[in-house]
């Protein structure tokens, strides 16, 4: 339970610094934790071409394959979109992918209309990070299913439907059904509030996100320099939640009933799927999941639980996310075994969309 208090102390020992406020959207600045040893980011491994992603032989929906050929562990992201492959996927979790290693990793798909491959075959980081409501959506339903069987799966369905509500919410029109075309659709006015946000502050680990003056979300680093080199991306996907919200200064208390709720929710932990701890957080209005890794917590991502939510089943309770029986159960995710990455060959038969996806 070491872990466990890791994360408990470096959530109450958070400062908050002065809001910056663009229209509804109110970024809060979040001071606190230590640094872990080094590790490459995803998106500048792959630049490098030290991290090879693709997909888990044929192709499974819930689970892509990551190489890590480098001599440092790769961080790769909850909630960082992943575009190419047979579809765009989105991690579940947070993961720090070990130095020359070959490991699954657990997605969901947020392109439901496609399964197979588009001219530029390789995977690729998107300019966007997922947005809050997806998150927590997808986290909500990783947390009760960790809890209830270890696997680190999302409700697929669920994941859908806040793909598909992202989209109408900006009028976008997507022949695929895929997340990264709402923010296409909006790009200049991401770019706008992302501007006019400015770069987070020196020594800035951590933000808290506001929406019409309430608490939505956070995500805090183990180091400043991971939280400037993401802070585009990141604030891209919280504006995009963003667009068209009523603007409102901040709740004050329910910003102290959301940071309490996750000092003192009920907390478990689970082996990372590479290296580390993974640490879930749940109370009756937040939900959270960490990844801890040599005394430090790498990667917090945090939620709120709007009463709404809780009332349609997206708190972190086990609904909506059957198991499949033994006979179609997917792999465990765990480290894999020689040979699993295979290059796509020409032919390579889809799982089919809809009975591939939702057996995750």
């Amino acid at each position: 339970m070491r872990d466990v208090e890791i994360l408990r102390e470096l959530v109450r020992g958070l400062r908050r610094g002065e809001a910056r406020t663009t229209g509804p959207l109110t970024l809060v600045p979040l001071f606190g934790g230590r640094p872990s040893p080094g590790y490459v980011l995803a998106e500048d491994a792959m630049a490098s071409g030290t991290l090879e992603v693709g997909e888990l032989g044929g192709g499974v929906v819930p689970q892509l394959v990551v190489r890590n050929r480098g001599k440092e562990p790769v961080l790769i992201l909850e909630g960082e979109h992943l575009s190419g492959a047979r579809q765009d996927r989105v991690l579940n979790v947070t993961v720090l992918v070990p130095a020359s290693s070959e490991i699954p990793i657990p997605v969901s798909c947020v392109e439901a209309g496609r399964w197979g491959y588009r001219a530029e075959r390789a995977v690729r980081v998107e300019p966007v990070f997922s947005t809050p409501e997806l998150r927590r959506t997808k986290v909500s339903s990783v947390a009760a299913r960790r809890r209830a069987t270890g696997e680190a799966l999302a409700d697929q369905r669920a994941v859908w439907a806040a793909v598909d509500r992202a989209l109408v919410a900006v009028d976008a029109c997507s022949p695929t059904s895929r997340l990264g075309d709402a923010s296409a659709r909006r790009s200049g006015d991401l770019e706008a509030i992302l501007a006019e946000q400015g770069s987070p502050l020196p020594e800035q680990t951590g933000v808290l996100v506001c929406i019409g003056g309430r608490p939505v979300a956070a995500d805090v680093f183990d180091r400043p320099g991971t939280l400037a080199r993401l802070w585009p991306r990141l604030v891209r996907g919280y504006a995009l939640d963003a667009l068209g919200a009523r603007a409102s200064g901040i709740d004050e208390g329910a910003v102290e009933a959301f940071l309490a709720a996750l000092a003192e929710g009920e907390a478990s932990a689970h082996d990372g799927v590479g290296l580390g701890t993974e640490v879930v957080l749940t109370a009756a209005d937040a939900v959270a999941a960490a990844l801890v890794w040599q005394g430090a917590v790498i990667h917090l991502a945090a939620f709120e639980v709007p009463r709404r939510a809780r009332a349609a089943g997206g708190g972190a309770e086990l609904r909506g996310t059957p198991i499949a029986p033994p006979s179609r159960r997917r792999r465990r995710v765990s480290r894999a075994p020689e040979g699993w990455f295979r290059a796509p060959e020409a032919g390579d038969d889809p799982p089919g969309r809809a009975s591939g996806s939702e057996e995750a």
